[in-house]
């Protein structure tokens, strides 16, 4: 029997954004994956693409959040690390690393093509506190993140040179 299927129109365009405010968010995984070529012959860089789901909330209970985390802004990366509460492996180092490894399968594993990567490390099911926003992309509303909040104990008086970002939205 033939039959036509419908589907819900604001799910079609997508899901609006959460409110602007400060939300309890789970560390998921990473789906990394190199950025778009732009045919400049400049080398692609990773995008780690972090996967959280908003809990502790009434409304938005198991809401995806996406944090792009561009390796070329690696403050951003520490600052997000820094929201669940972890250091970077030899922070006080001049080469700080990030917590954890990137691994897989052998039977698919690639080192040269990040989606066949899997994160294992300290960040897996670690929860944080973002401030989200909202910015306009193309005349569409779409999620932002203003600010990883950095719960490290004494985070400044332990690593004086660093600066969080307060409002990242507006950094990109």
């Amino acid at each position: 029997m033939a039959f036509k299927m419908g589907y819900d129109k604001e799910k079609l365009s997508g899901m609006k954004p959460v409110p602007p405010g400060i939300y309890q968010v789970r560390f998921e995984q990473f789906k990394p994956k190199l950025s778009k070529d732009k045919g400049d012959g400049k080398p692609r860089s990773l995008n780690l693409n972090a996967e959280c789901t908003i809990i502790n909330h009434p409304e938005f209970e198991n809401r995806k959040v996406f944090a792009t985390l561009n390796e070329g802004i690696p403050s951003f990366i520490q600052d997000f690390v820094h929201s669940f509460g972890v250091e970077m492996e030899d922070q006080a180092s001049d080469n700080p690393k990030f917590p954890g490894i990137m691994d897989a399968d052998p039977s698919i594993f690639d080192e040269n093509n990040p989606e066949t990567w899997k994160y294992a490390g300290p960040l897996v099911g670690k929860v944080a506190q973002w401030e989200l926003g909202v910015k306009t992309y193309q005349g569409r509303e779409q999620q932002s993140i203003r600010k990883f909040i950095c719960v490290v104990p004494d985070c400044a008086n332990k690593f004086p040179d660093i600066r969080h970002a307060t409002d990242m939205d507006k950094s990109s």
